[in-house]
């Protein structure tokens, strides 16, 4: 396998910052040039067509009706008066929504985002589940009905608990207690080191939230469908719709030209698809359905809250003889969900005892869905905060200490990586960032009246080759088509498929991905209402993200080391590695400056005032 290294200084003082670098060589004329977007003038203009911009003739509009409690079951819903409204044409639920199908379990037809189909029972189990769908002449009369359906329910008290401590579901059951790493005696070696560590992180419940809402326009005509989507993968999208609604997966066409970015929550299809497709063919016209964007807030997705236990032991003069991680996430209770917290924890330091579990913790929340940096994001925020923890105590530079466990194998596999520069990393970014002039001890780096904090953590993300094809025709008026059946989820893949690497794209990549850092080490964290389960903070105004203000100067260096293993060009993936290893930095940063370890994101000004810091 291939490892990808990200590491991320982060300080307090923007003006700690390097100047940006020189200018690279100039590179070929395609390969890793600078060029503009082809998307670009589209996108500006409004030209570009996203899945809720098609109008169609004999267009209606579905706006969906969620629930409003978070456990229970429908007694009563009453579509009466909503039916009778102008301009409504159908009101689908339960009762009449006909046959919609789960996917086979463990075929090869695709993964939908919830294994239960929308509608199929009248179990509610999580708040904002759909319950019913309006379908009318216009988008103003859809909402209005949609309102006027009356819904009763036997209610039950939701848990929604942020806590995850209590006992673990017993082994062999799903959720329970797995090991997903082991080598070595961990246990034994941790007992007997003279330095131990063993603490807790948490990282809270995150909603990707992308500026695009989700939305299908669907079209039923001649017995085929067409799906026009906001997905990030249309051949899953279409292999999952064709066993949902029962129809040859030729019968079906997803069409995706434009996406406003994701983050995880378009891998997979979400329960409106299918209804709005389910409604197009028993009206026999096209339907528009969007998720309003308080909706989004339960019923498509969210990283889960995780907690993780970290216990690492050392020898007195600082080698790492244990590491131990165990991890848990919340999961809906129809579909287990693993966060993968301990993806990169095997093969990123050397250490001879290593163990890593997991189990779930069953919440009445809508499905998980990966999130950029699924598993590892929140995983490095515990493993590198605990090895920052354990660096302090045992007086060691948190880079050096770093630096002595460096491996060029996978301990775990006992096999060389294809390529590692995780040494390269740390010496270039300790260089740039001028980490020799920091002074370890806590809140004694200043600028004016400012104390400054300095912090350092690692990232790793898994590198891996998978199937794929294109068609390139070359045309008689000279140009070049290339047909692949993907799509852009606004990171530029037009511009890259005719350039082949894009060089302009990487540093934006990167930095966007620092930008969700931030807001993943200082501000995001959805809050769910302990009543009725709720995400009280369901807007942009009070679901605080960073904004180009809270922004710093951003340093971006690659190494620019291929890696042939991965292919012709040697180029990584990196739109999820440098997501990994901010918010740890982040928190480090704080404790240098303040003495205060947050081992529970987002930071809150709450954290320091209540240990009394001078700030």
């Amino acid at each position: 396998m291939d490892f990808n290294e990200l590491l991320d200084f982060i300080g307090s003082d923007q003006g700690a910052v390097a100047a940006p670098p020189a200018a690279p060589p100039a590179p070929s004329a395609i390969i890793g040039a600078s060029l503009s977007r082809i998307d670009g003038p589209l996108k500006t203009t409004g030209s570009a067509l996203y899945a809720a911009d098609y109008h169609l003739p004999h267009m209606s509009y579905a706006m969906l009706v969620c629930s409003t409690i978070a456990n229970g079951t429908i007694s009563s819903l009453d579509a009466s008066q909503a039916e009778k409204m102008p301009g409504v044409l159908l009101v689908l639920h339960h009762g009449n929504i006909g046959p919609l199908f789960r996917v086979a379990p463990g075929s090869r037809g695709g993964r939908n985002s919830e294994a239960r189909p929308p509608f199929e029972d009248e179990k509610i189990l999580y708040w904002g589940q759909d319950v019913a769908v309006v379908i009318a002449e216009t988008f103003a009369q859809a909402l209005a009905a949609s309102a006027a359906v009356k819904v009763q329910y036997n209610a039950e008290k939701p848990n929604v608990s942020t806590k995850l401590d209590e006992v673990i579901p017993a082994a062999g059951t799903p959720g329970g207690p797995h090991i997903e790493s082991k080598r070595g005696d961990s246990e034994a070696a941790f007992s007997s080191a003279p330095v131990q560590l063993d603490a807790t992180y948490s990282t809270p419940v995150e909603t990707q939230n992308p500026m695009e809402m989700h939305a299908t326009t669907a079209v039923w005509e001649n017995g085929r469908f067409t799906l026009y989507e906001s997905s990030q993968g249309v051949i899953n999208h279409l292999n999952v719709m064709a066993q949902v609604l029962g129809v040859p997966r030729e019968n079906i066409q997803v069409i995706s030209k434009f996406i406003g970015s994701g983050f995880g929550s378009k891998l997979f299809p979400w329960p409106h698809s299918a209804l709005a497709a389910a409604a197009s063919r028993q009206l026999n016209r096209p339907v528009k359905l969007m998720v309003p964007r308080k909706m989004m807030f339960s019923n498509t997705g969210h990283r889960p809250r995780t907690q993780q236990r970290m216990r690492l032991g050392a020898t007195a003069d600082g080698k790492l003889v244990s590491l131990q991680q165990d991890y848990r996430n919340h999961t809906s209770h129809d579909d287990d969900i693993k966060e993968n917290c301990g993806e990169a924890t095997p093969f990123l330091y050397s250490v001879a005892n290593l163990q890593v579990t997991s189990a779930l913790m069953k919440r009445n929340v809508g499905t998980p869905t990966p999130m950029r940096g699924p598993g590892a994001v929140p995983g490095l925020f515990a493993v590198e905060s605990a090895m920052d923890e354990l660096a302090i105590k045992l007086k060691k530079d948190p880079v050096a200490f770093r630096l002595a466990h460096d491996t060029l194998i996978d301990e775990e596999k006992k096999k060389p990586f294809s390529s590692r520069h995780f040494k390269e990393c740390l010496e270039v970014g300790s260089q740039k960032f001028g980490w020799a002039k920091r002074t370890p001890e806590v809140g004694s780096m200043r600028k004016g009246d400012l104390i400054l904090g300095w912090g350092v953590a690692a990232a790793s993300w898994g590198a891996g080759r998978g199937l794929s094809e294109a068609a390139v025709s070359m045309k008689s008026d000279g140009t070049v088509r290339v047909s692949s059946g993907t799509q852009d989820p606004g990171t530029g893949t037009y511009t890259v498929l005719a350039q082949i690497v894009s060089d302009k794209t990487a540093i934006n990549q990167i930095a966007g991905a620092v930008m969700m850092g931030i807001g993943m080490g200082l501000y995001e964290e959805t809050i769910c209402d302990p009543r009725n389960g709720h995400a009280i903070n369901d807007n942009f105004a009070d679901y605080i993200v960073a904004t180009s203000a809270d922004m710093p100067a951003i340093d971006v260096t690659f190494l620019d080391i291929p890696d042939p293993m991965m292919g012709e060009y040697g180029a990584r993936g990196i739109g999820e590695i440098c997501l990994a290893g901010i918010a740890p930095a982040i928190t480090a940063a704080v404790y240098h400056a303040t003495g205060v370890r947050v081992r529970e994101l987002p930071v809150r000004i709450e954290d320091l005032l209540a240990s009394r810091v001078l700030i």
